[in-house]
């Protein structure tokens, strides 16, 4: 007998196995083409969105290659938006309290022309249109039915982040003092060309525009490891703006980059040559 039972659990163990094995062939997961230097997309979800609805729109924003932030909170939302610098803003869902949000955010925030788009959360036709009216006229570069394909979803934002990209310049120059050239990854400062680690470069170029402004250790974080929030011990945030000090005075930018004690540092090339 127990012969029999041990002979009868291996076999359904083997069927559980070959059923799983199959299940993963019919349906593979999706694979994920986040790019860790990718376009910076920020998704803002009403709180009324159903949960299951959330993810398939992550996974549609994620296969244009970018990096995806996701928020729930509006003041998170506004928060990002001045530290993470997002390059375009999904909406996944329409109150009627959203368009004077964004009208508040596009008058408060320094990223005033934050490009963004909205995903419907209404089933009533009549809803849809009046919703897609209000985002429309508020600035919103699309509106995407609630009942339309993700696959629009991911179009349109990858048309859109390669519209920004044409229209954005290749370079990023300072009174001839710092040159960032986006295209070849390579930086000049005062005619001399540095040599900048990937983390380190992507630092320097959000200083280099975001001139004068005070940039706190969190925001470092952010910008150094992708803003994922990740924590850093205090040592490794000193340990990276020495680096970058150190090169920047080998190249004669000695002072450029002050501290600013309790808040952070802040970037600061001379006026004139």
């Amino acid at each position: 007998m127990l012969l029999i039972l041990l002979n009868s659990i291996a076999v359904h163990t083997v069927h559980v196995l070959r059923a799983a094995m199959l299940a993963q062939t019919r349906a593979p997961l999706p694979i994920r083409t986040e790019s860790p230097q990718g376009p910076r997309i920020l998704l803002l979800v009403n709180a009324r969105i159903n949960g299951k609805t959330i993810v398939p729109v992550e996974m549609a924003l994620e296969r244009t290659g970018g990096r995806v932030m996701r928020v729930t909170e509006r003041a998170e939302a506004e928060q990002l938006v001045r530290r993470w610098d997002p390059e375009v803003m999904v909406l996944l869902g329409w109150s009627t309290t959203t368009g004077d949000w964004l009208r508040h955010l596009q008058f408060a925030s320094r990223q005033g022309e934050l490009p963004f788009l909205v995903v419907g959360n209404s089933a009533g036709e009549e809803h849809e249109e009046a919703n897609a009216v209000a985002a429309l006229e508020v600035g919103a570069q699309a509106y995407i039915p609630s009942g339309m394909g993700l696959g629009i979803l991911t179009a349109q934002v990858c048309g859109l982040l390669k519209k920004l990209r044409t229209q954005a310049p290749a370079r990023l120059v300072q009174e001839e003092n710092l040159c960032i050239d986006l295209v070849s990854l390579r930086v000049w400062i005062l005619g001399q060309e540095i040599h900048l680690p990937r983390r380190l470069f992507y630092l320097l170029y959000y200083f280099a525009t975001h001139l004068d402004e005070v940039v706190s250790n969190e925001q470092i974080a952010d910008i150094l490891w992708g803003g994922k929030g990740t924590y850093l011990a205090p040592n490794t945030l000193v340990v990276k703006i020495y680096r970058l000090r150190k090169i920047l005075e080998s190249a004669g930018a000695k002072g450029w980059l002050e501290t600013v004690h309790s808040f952070g540092y802040r970037f600061s090339p001379p006026k004139n040559g």
